[in-house]
């Protein structure tokens, strides 16, 4: 049998997408892999509450797991630091493809759009699941990617694992997307199912907050910031343009009623928060807002939590479905991306 080449994986961030894609590193997603002629190794992994450590000779991830898992910190797994900083950590952290799994900024994308410029610039691969370097700067991050000879994928920004970006990619040729219409944040919408019910919009939303589909602080769900990032996200990844969220005219669902959302119900209509992308002439624009759409359309299917229909101008419409997803489909995102750069470096 060929021996393996070892892969090496750098994790900034710890939380629960890259503890599950470790987890499953352990099991089905190392056996995949390995079948791929790579022997991956996590060689690094930085956190903001349990320190950071890294090995050349790849970090004893069950112990690294353990020690998270009851809140002690990871420095004694350290042979390579310490690291002053997430900075540090991605500057001298040996890898081959860092994962940046930091939270999102909506405002600005930072500090993982500079994290992901560090890793590029060193000449490494980078996986992000997070929306704020797709949303604030694809195009300069894709152009030093080629320059460095080197990948930048994301397919877990927008809708978990669900093939979005790698389907135009990989299995769209020649295809332009003229436009597109999706209901992509799931805390509205399972909010605005829970408002069709009879539940108080506080109450749908307190119900969020405990199954940890709702963060604490919902502003940025409930404002329609979440969305307008997806909505960059998509427009510059799929339809060339160089958007940034603060040019989103965005409204969200703050204002909509319990009646409102009974009487459209009633008259055969579903409220959802709509994000849209359009061309105009060489112009692409973005908009967010809650919108009534009739039942038996695609974005107001039962039980979804993220749907999005492009219009091609070969294909017609596209339509991409999610189910209920969450940490385990975030995780197979980044395992993805990791095989399409093992398939093609």
């Amino acid at each position: 049998m060929p021996r393996r080449r070892p892969l090496r994986l750098a994790l900034l961030g710890f939380g629960s997408v890259g503890r599950r894609f470790a987890r499953n590193l352990l099991g089905s997603y190392g056996r995949i892999l390995r079948g791929l002629g790579v022997e991956p190794r996590i060689t690094g992994i930085a956190t903001a509450r349990h320190g950071s450590a890294a090995s050349p000779q790849g970090l004893p991830l069950r112990r690294a797991l353990a020690l998270v898992s009851t809140g002690r910190p990871l420095d004694s797994l350290d042979r390579v630091g310490p690291f002053r900083s997430a900075a540090d950590f991605v500057r001298r952290v040996p890898a081959d493809v860092v994962f940046e799994l930091t939270p999102l900024d909506p405002q600005g994308g930072e500090p993982a759009i500079a994290h992901v410029r560090l890793a590029l610039r060193r000449g490494l691969h980078v996986i992000t699941a997070n929306k704020g370097p797709v949303a604030f700067a694809l195009a300069e991050l894709q152009a030093l990617a080629r320059r460095r000879r080197v990948r930048f994928l994301h397919e877990g920004a927008v809708m978990d694992g669900t093939p979005v970006f790698n389907l135009a990619a990989r299995c769209l040729p020649g295809i332009r997307v003229l436009a597109f219409r999706g209901a992509l944040n799931s805390t509205t919408t399972r909010i605005l199912t829970r408002m069709e019910e009879g539940e108080s919009a506080e109450a749908a939303l307190q119900e969020a907050q405990a199954a940890g589909v709702a963060e604490a602080d919902p502003g940025n769900d409930l404002e329609g910031w979440d969305a307008a990032v997806k909505g960059c996200a998509i427009a510059n990844a799929l339809m060339g343009a160089r958007l940034v969220p603060s040019q989103v005219r965005r409204t969200g669902i703050r204002g909509i009623t319990l009646e409102q959302v009974r009487s459209a119900l009633a008259d055969g209509h579903r409220f959802r928060l709509v994000v849209r992308g359009e061309r105009s002439g060489r112009a692409v624009g973005v908009t967010v807002a809650p919108e009534r759409i009739p039942v038996g359309d695609l974005l107001v299917t039962p039980g979804c939590d993220g749907v999005i229909v492009l219009n091609t101008d070969l294909m017609g419409e596209i339509g991409i479905w999610e189910g209920v997803g969450g940490v385990d489909q975030t995780a197979y995102a980044l395992l993805s991306d990791l095989v399409a750069i093992v398939e093609r470096p």
